[in-house]
């Protein structure tokens, strides 16, 4: 599991981190979400001890991260985002190589374990030079994987994978985040949402969300319409229309209306058309989506 208590981190003047508090318990996959600059690398960086918290405490498998004992770190697994490998080693030797570290008994028959769950097989032997970079992800993950952690930290996992790959990995994290604490950060909320049990929301160093991703979504206070034209109104007249709204034009050219109203919109924009003679092609609601989510948390 992963316990943050009042974690802060400074750079010089620079405060990243700001009295942060966070739970992954076993069996969960968090999702770890934030604009650019907002902390997740950092912490991160601190989980995996690479760098010192300025204070607060860290407990990764029971094991404080800046103590003494740090049998925490052989059941751990990290795949950073610029992930690490000997590009000149092959598939297996690369994995069997990280086995040795871990000191794994029967290394060989885990890196054939570990390369059927990620799909490697068939690149056991081909160098990791000349892999394409979803491959190389999945060798990342692998080695993560290999030495049967209790916590896993994944930071953009699935970068670089086709949609096929996508869905293997997310298939490989989901099994094994039924036994394992997984914090999984990423900038793709579909993944998310597909993923991940919980969620965590960082903005500039500081929690502003927690919660189930399903209850995240759920109590959002703002609606979404999406609303298209024949031949269209100005965005003025559309905010006329829909005093209080926040208005604006998605790249096929429809509508995308915000509102924290309770009203609906719907008939209301039905009936403006009508009124000022403009055709409708398109008009719902559009159900929560975490990316709304996200951008009302850190706009």
């Amino acid at each position: 599991m992963i316990r943050i208590q009042a974690l802060c981190k400074h750079f010089g003047n620079r405060q990243v981190l700001d009295n942060l508090n966070l739970e992954v318990e076993n069996g969960q996959i968090m999702g770890l979400l934030g604009p650019n600059g907002a902390g997740k690398s950092t912490t991160m960086r601190i989980l995996t001890g690479a760098i010192a918290p300025s204070s607060g405490e860290v407990y990764v498998n029971g094991y404080s991260v800046t103590g003494e004992n740090d049998a925490w770190r052989a059941k751990l697994g990290y795949l950073p985002e610029q992930n690490p490998l000997y590009s000149e080693l092959y598939t297996y030797e690369y994995l069997y190589y990280v086995a040795q570290l871990y000191k794994l008994k029967e290394a060989r028959k885990r890196v054939a374990e570990i390369g059927e769950l990620t799909g490697l097989t068939e690149m056991r032997n081909r160098r990791i030079k000349i892999l394409s970079k979803g491959y190389k992800q999945r060798v990342g993950l692998a080695a993560a994987l290999i030495a049967d952690p209790e916590t896993l930290i994944l930071d953009e996992a699935t970068n670089g994978l086709d949609p096929n790959q996508i869905v293997e990995i997310r298939n490989v994290i989901k099994e094994v985040g039924k036994q394992k604490a997984v914090l999984f950060s990423t900038h793709i909320m579909q993944e998310v949402e597909a993923l991940c049990d919980s969620v965590a929301i960082i903005r500039e160093g500081k929690l502003v969300a927690v919660s189930s991703t399903h209850e995240l979504m759920a109590t959002r206070d703002r609606r979404s319409y999406v609303v298209g034209f024949v031949t269209s109104p100005t965005v003025e007249e559309l905010r006329q229309w829909c005093v209080g709204s926040s208005v604006e034009q998605e790249s096929n050219g429809d509508w995308l209306i915000r509102t924290t109203s309770k009203e609906d919109l719907r008939p209301i924009l039905f009936h403006q058309a009508s009124a000022h003679g403009y055709t409708l092609h398109t008009l719902y609601q559009r159900s929560s989506h975490l990316e709304e989510v996200f951008r009302t948390l850190t706009l």
